[in-house]
């Protein structure tokens, strides 16, 4: 046992120890291969965050501009079916500005819609003759007779 020398400087414990901690620092190495720091770690989700936030804003970006473009296409269909309905209340006699009376889905039921309604006003508008109140039948009034007439009680009475 005389083999045996104790160490009594920290030179000669890490000389001693040296070894050993190699091995061991090599398997935790080998261990832990492919892995990543947390502090990498975090800083690859500090990107990953600004990258979705990035992503999220195109997004709404592209929202924004979907909408304004779906917002121009119904109005430019609301225009040509206004377009059509004065075209189609023209042809049938009507005035435009009873065009947007016309009621239906699409042309067809708008034609038939305007056909209906210049009908209506065609029967609603009859004008009856012209004749004499007091019923002269069927003979034509004399314009002059009548006017002379007029003339006759109006100056008269002065």
């Amino acid at each position: 046992m005389s083999d045996f020398t104790p160490i009594t400087t920290q030179e000669e414990f890490d000389a001693a120890i040296k070894e050993r901690l190699k091995r061991d620092r090599e398997s935790q190495a080998k261990k832990y291969d492919g892995w990543i720091s947390p502090e990498e770690q975090q800083s690859r989700i500090d990107e990953y965050e600004k990258q979705i936030k990035a992503l999220q804003d195109a997004a709404a970006e592209s929202e924004k501009v979907l909408a304004e473009k779906d917002a121009k296409i119904a109005e430019s269909a609301r225009y040509r079916a206004d377009l059509e309905k004065t075209r189609i209340a023209l042809a049938a006699g009507l005035d435009p500005k009873y065009a947007d009376r016309l009621r239906g889905e699409n042309a067809d039921e708008w034609k038939k819609d305007a056909e209906d309604l210049a009908k209506d006003f065609a029967a609603a508008h009859v004008t009856a003759p012209l004749g004499n109140p007091e019923g002269n039948h069927g003979a034509k009034p004399d314009t002059r007779t009548q006017f002379a007439d007029w003339f006759k009680e109006s100056f008269s009475q002065q």
